[in-house]
């Protein structure tokens, strides 16, 4: 019977041994205590130590586990053996050639002589302290050597409990005067409210963190503004233990931000003063066309205007083709010496010659009529210089009748003079005044780096420098556009075969140029290489304009326009179709049909000068195309706009 339940016992100790977590060999001390042999091995021992139990069973421990006296285990063995006192040998790593592993072990001896070392592997434990360890000292270099000024805030009760060197130097605290600070006490108090209502949601987990731009008070009383991004670090439970607080110092460039707004406001009232000069003396330019035109056709007298290069006519009133018996269509195919009976055409040349170098003559020809009636003239020409190029002015009046020659001219002459010389002042002011406009606001650009000459804030008075610029650009570019039109409402154009994609990227490059800021993605499909068309060099202002309002009426971050060009046959004729599809604000319906307008504007505070769409159309008129605008997505037109150009095809 004890047999039998000595048997039993041997069982359960042993289930017990094989099935411990823990390893467990049974040692035997040999050569009083100089070696050990490995009686015994649990499982657990077999896993953490790599070996099999039947394989080293029966062997020397110094042979199977030769890292064993390095690792100090050795002699705790000795010293167990001899004292029968039990012994934890400490967390150390045991190295041979075959493992290398964080054990630790306890060591005791049985009554019987034998020891036991129950030990286990703490590899993954001490890794993960080591890994922590490097994460801590990781985290303290970040804090202690942040650009930032970094704190840790107690939440109970808003104490500060831990701050970096760049927090001490920004508040002018030592620190321990800092960490004897509550965070209300640097908060300006009507920054306070907000910090906390935006805290309470960091501490109930609705926001993962905040970021705000807040005052708050140095040791000096002097005020910091910083930019505080603010979390939680939370413990295993999910409760908030400690917060986290990152200020930048924004305190200059706020400084800079106030001086930069007292400029824009400055500058807002500059250019509304200039918009209003601008539209008084717009009016007044129209007013002048208006009533110069007027007189031109309500002349008793013939009037025409002709290009000195190649006298050809380029204006004419209704008097020059009822008295010289010539259509409209047929004076714009016909030259003044075509009907100038001069002889040999040298006293004309003369005439001309004269003119250009004094500015004025008066003389007399005879001119033939259609019908081959020759009838003497009496001539009152003027030079006029127009963008550079000298046109030649001229009043006509039959003289074949001398009775009537002097009360006619005298009257002509005093309303062309008149309507002549009011037409050249109000331009000639026009001009004037604008140009003064624009050396006024390049003088205060100039003024604005005397006064703002600080270094290290160049950006920030770049940006005020490139508002100005656009301001004179603009200036420039409504002069340019009035005497374009003038230009083509008075003189026409001349047509010639122009390589269109050249003409568009070179407008692409202008546009790139003009909006460094910003990014701009301009694709080009085309069908081919080179695309020719019937028009002049004025293409470009057209490609210009078009593409400078899809920048300038669109906020997107990335401005795309995309340019599609096809062939296109209209009642038996060639043309090229372009078409401008951008991703800007669009254009309602209504406007639609108003923005060629000359003159049109969307409001008083609109950036658009008004004449650029409307010089575009009477290009594209004066090229007997078309022009038009459409939604860049049917129907909905804040998707952005599609302009299209119709032009001949040459």
């Amino acid at each position: 019977m004890i047999e039998k339940s000595f048997i039993e016992s041997e069982k359960v100790f042993r289930e017990l041994f094989d099935n411990m977590s823990s390893g467990v060999a049974v040692y035997k001390p040999i050569k009083d205590g100089n070696d050990f042999i490995i009686k015994d091995l649990n499982k657990a021992g077999e896993e953490i130590s790599q070996v099999n139990q039947k394989e080293v069973v029966g062997k020397l421990v110094t042979k199977i586990f030769p890292g064993i006296k390095d690792l100090g285990l050795f002699e705790v063995f000795q010293r167990v053996w001899r004292s029968g006192k039990s012994e934890n040998h400490p967390i150390s790593q045991y190295k041979d050639e075959r493992i290398s592993q964080w054990v630790e072990n306890y060591v005791y001896k049985l009554p019987s002589g034998l020891i036991v070392a129950i030990y286990k592997d703490v590899s993954d434990k001490k890794k993960a302290e080591e890994a922590l360890k490097e994460s801590e000292e990781r985290f303290r270099k970040v804090f202690e050597e942040s650009s930032l000024g970094m704190t840790i805030i107690d939440l109970k009760n808003n104490h500060i409990t831990m701050a970096n060197s760049m927090m001490v130097n920004m508040f002018g605290y030592t620190m321990k005067e800092l960490l004897n600070l509550n965070i209300q006490d640097i908060t300006h108090s009507e920054d306070l409210e907000k910090e906390n209502r935006l805290k309470e949601k960091l501490i109930r987990g609705e926001i993962p963190f905040f970021a705000l731009e807040q005052r708050f008070f140095k040791k000096n009383k002097k005020i910091l503004w910083g930019n505080l991004t603010a979390s939680i670090i939370r413990g295993n439970d999910g409760k908030p233990l400690y917060g986290i607080g990152m200020i930048a110092d924004i305190t200059d460039h706020k400084m800079a931000e106030n001086k930069l707004k007292e400029s824009e406001d400055k500058l807002k009232k500059l250019n509304k003063e200039l918009e209003q000069r601008i539209e008084v003396r717009a009016k007044e330019l129209r007013d002048s066309e208006i009533k110069y035109r007027a007189l031109f056709e309500q002349a008793g007298d013939m009037i025409i205007v002709l290009d000195t290069e190649n006298g050809k006519i380029v204006d004419f009133n209704d008097k020059m083709h009822e008295n010289l018996g010539y259509t409209r269509e047929e004076f714009n195919n016909i030259r003044v010496p075509d009907f100038d009976m001069m002889e040999g055409n040298d006293e004309y040349r003369a005439h001309l010659e004269r003119i250009v170098k004094q500015g004025f003559d008066v003389f007399e020809s005879k001119y033939k009529t259609k019908s081959g009636e020759v009838r003497d003239i009496l001539i009152h020409a003027k030079a006029i210089i127009i963008n550079k190029k000298t046109y030649l002015h001229s009043i006509l009046r039959d003289i074949t009748d001398p009775k009537e020659m002097d009360n006619k001219l005298k009257e002509s002459e005093e309303k062309y003079r008149k309507a002549y010389y009011q037409a050249n002042l109000y331009r000639d002011i026009f001009a004037h005044d604008i140009n003064n406009i624009l050396q006024n606001i390049n003088s205060s650009a100039e003024l604005s780096s005397l006064y703002l000459n600080n270094p290290e804030k160049l950006h920030t008075i770049s940006e005020l420098y490139e508002i100005i610029n656009e301001q004179v650009e603009r200036g420039r570019k409504l002069i340019k556009n009035v005497r374009k039109i003038n230009e083509i409402e008075e003189s026409g154009v001349e047509l010639e075969k122009i390589e269109a994609i050249k003409f568009l990227k070179n407008a692409e490059t202008f546009l790139k140029n003009s909006f460094q800021a910003r990014i701009v993605d301009v694709k080009i499909n085309k069908p081919e290489n080179k695309v020719f068309v019937m028009a002049n060099n004025l293409l470009l202002d057209v490609f210009e304009n078009i593409l400078i309002n899809a920048v300038r009426h669109n906020i997107s971050t990335k401005i795309e326009i995309i340019i599609e060009i096809n062939r296109e046959i209209i009642e038996e004729k060639n043309y090229i179709r372009m078409e401008f599809k951008d991703n800007g604000l669009g254009i309602s319906d209504y406007r639609k049909k108003s923005i060629f307008e000359k003159g049109t504007r969307k409001s008083q505070k609109s950036k658009g000068m008004g004449l650029g769409l409307s010089l575009v159309k009477k290009i594209i008129d004066s090229y007997i195309g078309d022009i038009w605008v459409e939604d860049r997505v049917k129907g909905e037109y804040k998707q952005g706009s599609n302009f299209v150009l119709l032009l001949q095809e040459f």
